[in-house]
């Protein structure tokens, strides 16, 4: 069994992989081909944090978990990954990068798929762990694209500009929200748990990704959003079930149901359709799911030279 670490995962993953591991793991997830039940969630009792079970199926490959535990903005995660037929125990894989990893790359390849070709102007909400992933990975995606990072924090907003910008991205820094008006692509990827820009404000034909509320009670978009876009989900009963971005507008009528259209696996495998016109404002949602940390953990165990050690079950330890 291999055992990978953050160090590790740094040096091997890359923003293709991201990416096509995320597509792949979406069009098993439609297709059936991958069982994935919703998440459970432990809460802590004094409300601080909270941990989440994540387990998924592959017939014929590979099983596993993954568990990600949070305490304020705190988390750690690993994922546990088997051969499904033998049960032999394949790897063991700290889980902070490439759940982050994973995240931008579902986000990218949903973008890839329906942001309009001449988008040019990436507002991304957020300035901490996930905002710089999705800049780069949508930046992998939409080559030449300018990147307009807005936090609340204007010092750290602008560390994540200046750090694109020394990766040869163009990007700035800014702290008004209305500058999504701005915006061709817009991803939120904040803790907030209301509305973070005016949903009025965004020009007709823009993508929108949905990427840090994951609870019913949160949202990062408003009722304006809600009422102008199509929305595609990675995973329709998760999201149904507990993304607040949708639970919230489809209870109280600012949704309607006809407008939620899937699943984005479906719309990549072709069997569903993505963006038809161009003044269509398209919302993909991303609760994040285990399909994609299981698929990309098993390209990650697949790769050659890594530096990893393994571990016997019976008690050996070495390296390889």
């Amino acid at each position: 069994m291999k055992l990978l670490s953050e160090t590790e995962l740094r040096r091997v993953l890359t923003p293709a992989m991201a990416v096509e591991s995320s597509r792949r793991a979406f069009i098993a997830l439609s297709r059936g081909e991958m069982l994935v039940p919703v998440r459970s969630e432990i809460r802590r009792p004094d409300g601080a944090g909270i941990v989440f079970a994540m387990p998924g199926y592959l017939p014929g490959r590979v099983f596993g978990l993954k568990l990600i535990a949070t305490r304020g903005p705190a988390s750690t995660a690993m994922v546990l990954l088997f051969d499904s037929e033998s049960l032999a125990p394949l790897g063991l894989l700290s889980a902070d990068f490439l759940t982050d990893w994973r995240t931008a790359g579902g986000i990218a390849a949903a973008t890839e798929l329906l942001a309009r070709p001449e988008a040019r102007r990436h507002v991304v909400f957020g300035a901490g762990r996930l905002a710089g992933p999705c800049a780069r990975l949508i930046a992998h995606v939409r080559p030449g694209i300018e990147t307009l990072i807005i936090g609340r924090t204007p010092s750290r907003a602008e560390d994540l500009a200046a750090a694109l910008r020394a990766e040869g991205l163009p990007a700035e820094a800014a702290t008004d929200p209305a500058r999504v008006a701005e915006a061709d692509i817009v991803t939120t990827v904040t803790s907030a748990d209301r509305p973070v820009f005016p949903g009025a404000a965004l020009r007709p034909g823009v993508h929108v990704n949905l990427g840090g509320a994951f609870r019913p009670e949160a949202r990062e978009a408003d009722d304006d959003l809600a009422r102008r876009g199509l929305f595609w989900c990675d995973s329709l009963e998760a999201c149904l079930a507990r993304a607040g971005d949708l639970v919230q507008p489809l209870a109280g009528g600012a949704l309607p149901r006809s407008r939620v259209l899937g699943e984005i696996g479906a719309a990549l495998a072709g069997g569903l359709r993505g963006r038809q016109a161009a003044a269509e404002i398209t919302v993909f949602k991303s609760l994040g799911n285990a399909a994609q940390d299981i698929c990309l953990a098993e390209d990650a165990l697949a790769l050659p030279g890594l530096l990893a050690p393994s571990f016997d079950p019976r008690g050996r330890f070495a390296a390889g």
